[in-house]
């Protein structure tokens, strides 16, 4: 009873030196918090050191494979310490909490005998330290994102005709641990050698595509805030590729973030197929690669891109912006079944991004000869599986293509182009029906020099038709695509005379003149459109097809002028379309596109011919 009575004694009368005892037990309780946290701290960075060694000796084993066993037994080690580390704070986090538990049961105890004010303040050394060791976990996650680069966007300042001059790059950086000592914008001009390894692009030709930039950086003064706007400005983008914009933000204590975004492609040239009232139609080939078919190609005239394929998106942004860069605002282009071509037309070219940015449109050609049965000569329209076939390909392009945003459209009606049209015979009204049904404005190739309205196709045949009343099924009529048949009419046309060997290009345009005259009168008297084509050139000594010794049909600007500045006379007045026959039919000479011999000067000569 005497020690119960002593310490009863003591706790009435004795304050002072109970508070005393309570101020050293707080004293090692916190002491014990203090030295956990210190060994966690110590360990925690050499945890974050070894994460760093990890990261660079895995960087290590994926680049220096002779290397990989000495430095996966490295990585071994490190995953140990790392093992070790991640054990050790876990058990000095169990301290942290054990010594915070303690305190706080320590407080407890003495609350009843001390009363509430005499422990206030350690009440709240409790509460603050519980809030610090949440806000340290949470900052444990949250440190390796600082400095953190938030808003990161570029944004066009100047653009004339559809070409980005000007951009303007914008960010936001807070770093509220450490002041930044570093902001750094970087332009980068994404480079594009693989035309030259994969293509067999020449080497000369590379900055003739792509055009020579250098890198640009900007470096910033940062004004040590913890929370910063930047923004800066690039100008007079040359363009005709994609380009990596990089912000690069570092703190005093070394921490580095690098943020990168990758534009869509930049033209190089102003779209100025938008400026003028003429619609220039070109035929554009995406059978290329197909098949190895570049093996095929006889030639020693190359494009400046190589020999590419028309499965690569940057080939057809190239295309697109040097067409229309010069004046030219429609592809036509070959479909003749759900094949190569066909996955080239909806899964690249439809995906690039010009197209997306409705810089160019597109129409289709339908390959009669691929798709129809063959009457021999023509197609025969009585025959129901003829007209099935048309059914169910156009209910398959009204699906994919016609719908299309960037669909060619005259008076909101899909525009088709029915090649060798003028082969129909038989039941020529489902011409109609096709144009009602899927609401099309469909064009064909009638509108041939040597052929009359009065003439029967096919003849000795029952059901063989009137060609004017064959022609009158359709919207418009032209001359021809590629004007294969052209050929073997021209050479008739000579018959009893040795026709010369390359064709005289006066002569040329003689026989078109007989054409287009009779053929451009019939259209205006019938209420249809007549639609001028250019050839650019063709020629059968290249290609795995027709014949070596057909005479040629010179392809070079002096030529191609004459040509265009004839067939201009016959546009309407609305619509003004011009078919050029073609962009990139390297196998029958009949390209503009940029190439070994000419360069840019064929396309050159289109913009200045259409201003």
């Amino acid at each position: 009873m005497g020690a119960i009575i002593a310490e009863t004694y003591e706790r009435l009368y004795n304050i002072p030196l109970l508070e005393s005892r309570f101020r050293e037990e707080v004293e090692y309780w916190l002491s014990q918090y203090n030295t956990a946290k210190q060994r966690l701290d110590e360990l925690s960075n050499q945890l974050k050191k070894n994460e760093g060694e990890v990261i660079s000796l895995r960087e290590k084993v994926s680049n220096l494979e002779n290397q990989y066993n000495a430095t996966k037994e490295e990585i071994n080690k490190l995953d140990e310490l790392e093992k070790e580390s991640t054990s050790a704070i876990a058990y000095y986090r169990e301290r942290m909490d054990d010594a915070i538990n303690n305190l706080r049961k320590t407080i407890e105890r003495y609350r009843v005998i001390l009363g509430d004010d005499r422990v206030a303040f350690e009440s709240s050394t409790i509460k603050i330290l519980e809030d610090l060791k949440l806000t340290q976990e949470k900052l444990q996650k949250v440190l390796p994102y600082f400095p953190l680069t938030l808003n990161f966007a570029w944004e066009s300042t100047n653009v004339i005709n559809d070409k980005i001059y000007d951009i303007k790059v914008s960010f936001e950086v807070i770093s509220p641990l450490n002041s930044l000592r570093e902001v750094e914008v970087m332009l980068i001009p994404v480079d594009y050698r693989y035309f030259i390894t994969k293509y067999g692009m020449r080497e000369e030709d590379y900055d003739k595509v792509f055009p020579k930039e250098e890198v640009r950086s900007v470096k910033i003064e940062p004004k040590n805030l913890e929370r910063e706007m930047f923004s800066v400005d690039f100008e007079d983008l040359k363009g005709g590729r994609e380009y990596i914009v990089r912000a690069r933000v570092k703190d005093v204590a070394g921490n580095e973030r690098t943020v990168d975004v990758k534009t869509p492609y930049i033209r190089q040239f102003e779209n100025i197929a938008k400026t003028n009232d003429i619609t220039v139609t070109a035929l554009y080939l995406l059978w290329w690669g197909k098949d190895n078919n570049w093996a095929n190609y006889k030639g020693n005239i190359f494009p400046l891109l190589g020999k590419y394929s028309s499965k690569d998106m940057m080939v057809i942004n190239k295309h697109i912006d040097w067409a229309t860069g010069h004046g030219i605002d429609v592809f036509l282009i070959n479909w003749s079944g759900q094949d190569y071509q066909d996955d080239a037309l909806k899964n690249y070219f439809l995906e690039s991004d010009l197209v997306k940015r409705g810089d160019i449109r597109f129409m289709i050609l339908y390959e009669s000869i691929h798709r129809l049965k063959d009457s021999n000569p023509g197609w025969n329209l009585s025959d129901p599986d003829n007209v099935q076939i048309l059914n169910s390909d156009l209910s398959y392009l009204s699906k994919n293509y016609f719908k299309h945003p960037s669909y060619f459209k005259i008076n909101d009606r899909p525009m088709f182009y029915l090649y060798e049209g003028k082969g129909i015979f038989g039941d020529v009204s489902q011409i109609g029906k096709l144009k009602e049904k899927f609401e099309l404005f469909i064009i064909s190739d009638h509108a041939h020099p040597l052929a009359n309205t009065y003439d029967i196709f096919p003849q000795n045949n029952p059901l063989a038709v009137y060609w004017g009343d064959s022609a009158r099924q359709f919207d418009a009529i032209l001359p021809g695509g590629g004007l294969y048949s052209g050929f073997l009419y021209y050479r008739g046309y000579f018959r009893g005379s040795l026709v010369e060997n390359p064709i005289d290009n006066s002569k040329w345009l003689e026989y078109k003149k007989i054409g287009n005259e009779k053929w451009y009168e019939f259209a205006r008297a019938n209420n249809m459109f007549f639609f001028p084509s250019v050839t650019v050139g063709i020629s059968y000594r290249y290609a795995p097809w027709g014949d070596s010794n057909w005479p040629r049909l010179e392809r070079n600007p002096e030529q191609l002028k004459k040509r265009l500045e004839f067939e201009l006379k016959y546009l309407e007045k609305y619509p003004k379309i011009l078919f050029i026959n073609e962009f990139n039919n390297f196998f029958e000479e009949a390209q503009v596109e940029p190439d070994s011999e000419y360069g840019f000067s064929l396309l050159q000569l289109i913009k200045d011919v259409l201003r």
